[in-house]
């Protein structure tokens, strides 16, 4: 347990100075697993009408990738909450706080490509075929599981959570 705690010491403050998000961590030689996607919906901002924003926020944070696709992603979220709300002022913070405690390599719940454990979230690398492949069949499950509200047009994650028609479209139809 020391080991690995202090494994994750350094890891998060070579990731914090940007060394280690910079150079990128060792390829592995087999592909990692893919863990099971599961999400937080907004973690401490009330889920509220945005929950759909973050589930697909948080669908990106687990697969990982590049620094643009990170980018990306939280230009999505803010963009997404800014619609849906009305209100740029808390799509901003919630964009300034994904930007800051999203780092890979800072030990929160939802590190940047924390599907893959340990294997990958310390660095900005872009996903291998395999992986890309892995995070494919997980997304197509998930979009199996939503069902469309005709009444609203929303596509149901479960009973009081929803995506825009437009939010399933960007995860599920590539």
């Amino acid at each position: 347990m020391k080991e690995f705690l202090s494994r994750r010491f350094v890891r998060t403050v070579l990731a914090m100075t940007g060394l280690l998000a910079t150079v990128g961590g060792p390829i592995p030689t087999t592909p990692p697993k893919l863990e099971a996607f599961k999400s937080n919906g907004c973690s401490v901002f009330p889920d509220g009408d945005t929950f759909g924003c973050c589930y697909v926020h948080d669908m990106s944070y687990w697969a990982g990738g590049t620094a643009v696709d990170r980018r990306r992603a939280d230009r999505g979220l803010e963009q997404c909450v800014a619609d849906v709300t009305g209100n740029r002022a808390v799509s901003g913070l919630m964009y300034a706080a994904v930007t800051i405690f999203g780092t890979p390599g800072v030990p929160t719940r939802v590190e940047w490509g924390y599907g893959w454990g340990d294997s990958r979230q310390v660095s900005y690398t872009a996903l291998t075929r395999a992986e890309q492949d892995q995070v494919d069949a997980h997304k197509q499950a998930a979009c199996q599981t939503f069902t469309h509200n005709t009444a609203t047009g929303r596509f149901m994650i479960d009973q009081t959570h929803w995506l825009r028609a437009v939010d399933r479209e960007q995860m599920c139809e590539k």
